[in-house]
């Protein structure tokens, strides 16, 4: 059984935020998963100051239909039990949700602590109590990161290549964190920065294969392109 993820949100989350859930589904597939109800009110909270400091946006608020196309070919995938994961840039976790739940050990990671929060919530909704024993969460940015948290089987993302600013950063985060012949999974919505950084990958020794997968997201057909992305065996 899962447990009520609203009552696992801390009461500073529930005061700072106005918090909904929402059921989504990919293909047979479904979570139910608390977002920021709107999150333009959180842009709109940001400072001149604080974004010319980072160019930090409340990306992780938003429940992207690239996750839902990951989260799908997570579950439809029959290869991950007890397999290490690293999902990176998580935001409210729904990628590394189908990664549990397909028997994967999996730890949850991004640079903002509040999408931790949400992603914990959204694991002990979603998550029986044996997968729950297998998941854990740490803040990691990429762009910064010099100790990788360990080498995993699986690295997964979904929209974190909407920056070329970040590909060589995120791209060397992949690489240090992947096991020999392991491999990562990235999921955009086809958009041109996307290809930007296909090429990037192929520059950088990865070697690619894509595919297109559908996904019904607010009332409408939509793809993502999720990405292999595959180093040469070391």
């Amino acid at each position: 059984m899962t447990v009520s993820s609203t009552a696992t949100l801390s009461r500073d989350i529930r005061t700072r935020f106005d918090v909904v859930r929402r059921t989504v589904h990919a293909g047979s597939f479904r979570w139910s998963i608390l977002s920021v109800r709107d999150s333009n009110r959180l842009v709109d909270a940001i400072t001149p100051e604080q974004f010319a400091a980072d160019e930090r946006f409340p990306y992780w608020a938003d429940l992207w239909a690239s996750s839902l196309a990951l989260a799908r070919v997570l579950r439809e995938g029959n290869h991950l039990a007890d397999k290490m994961v690293l999902e990176l840039g998580c935001g409210l976790g729904l990628a590394g949700i189908a990664a549990a739940q397909a028997g994967a050990r999996v730890l949850f990671s991004d640079c903002e602590q509040d999408a931790l929060e949400f992603a914990r919530a959204n694991a002990a909704g979603n998550l029986d109590r044996r997968a729950r024993t297998r998941i854990s969460f740490r803040a990691l940015d990429w762009r910064t990161m010099t100790d990788p948290p360990g080498r995993f089987d699986l690295v997964i993302g979904a929209d974190i290549t909407y920056d070329r600013v970040d590909f060589p950063y995120l791209l060397s985060a992949i690489g240090s964190c992947l096991k020999s012949g392991a491999h990562a999974l990235l999921a955009e919505p086809g958009r041109m920065i996307g290809e930007e950084f296909r090429r990037a990958a192929a520059r950088a020794g990865f070697t690619l294969t894509c595919r297109s997968i559908p996904i019904e997201y607010e009332g409408r057909e939509r793809s993502s392109v999720v990405s292999e992305l595959r180093l040469p065996v070391r």
